[in-house]
């Protein structure tokens, strides 16, 4: 479970509550009143847990698969963009030797999106001068090479960002879940205790010290 620290201490302490609750079932069932309230309480926690399970989901195999597209695309474009910078300075072709000048350190460590334009700038260039480039190590099949290694990045990227926005769609029903929860507590719970207080004494002390928890 991935929880911010203060988060993580109000979880535990919602814990504690329920743990409070559920020794004294006999009191709180007296009353449907209650009852529901505790029940209630008790989904909200439950509800805490599988959410932040989810945002604590493990992204990993998208980082580890948009590191290995990324490698795999930096080495095919650039060496594809070093023959045909080749090419380039035997026609004397200063423009397209520039266009061409992207090393695989260029794309391999360049920004994300950076490194997908540095490669789709090789393609266009390379694609250009396709037929004079075929007798510069750059063949049809090496195009299409490039072109699969793109799009494969393209969507590595996509499934990378898709997994990112799910974790923060997560986190923020995470932040309303402990917003509702606390206002259950403030505005049911801790006035159901209060006023159990003097028939329930015991009861009273034990669920106002698992409150203070939250404080810590």
């Amino acid at each position: 479970m991935a929880m911010k620290k203060y988060f993580s201490n109000k979880y535990n302490a919602y814990v504690a509550v329920r743990g409070v609750l559920d020794q004294n079932g006999a009191i709180l069932e007296e009353s449907e009143m209650i009852s529901q309230a505790v029940k209630e309480f008790s989904k909200a926690v439950d509800d805490i847990m599988d959410v932040a399970v989810q945002a604590g989901a493990d992204t990993t195999g998208e980082t580890s698969a948009k590191k290995l597209a990324k490698e795999k695309l930096a080495y095919a474009a650039s060496s594809l963009a070093a023959s045909g910078a080749v090419y380039a300075v035997d026609r004397s072709d200063v423009e397209m030797e520039a266009a061409l000048s992207y090393s695989y350190s260029d794309i391999k460590y360049g920004l994300d999106q950076e490194a997908l334009h540095m490669s789709m700038a090789i393609e266009a260039v390379l694609l250009d001068h396709r037929d004079a480039l075929s007798s510069y190590l750059v063949s049809d099949q090496d195009l299409q090479d490039l072109h699969q290694k793109i799009l494969d990045y393209s969507h590595a990227l996509d499934a990378r960002g898709g997994a990112k926005s799910g974790v923060v769609a997560q986190n923020q029903r995470l932040t309303r879940l402990f917003r509702s929860t606390d206002d259950l507590l403030e505005r049911k719970m801790d006035r159901i205790a209060f006023r159990l207080k003097n028939s329930y004494p015991d009861f009273y002390l034990a669920y106002c010290n698992a409150r203070q928890i939250i404080d810590l």
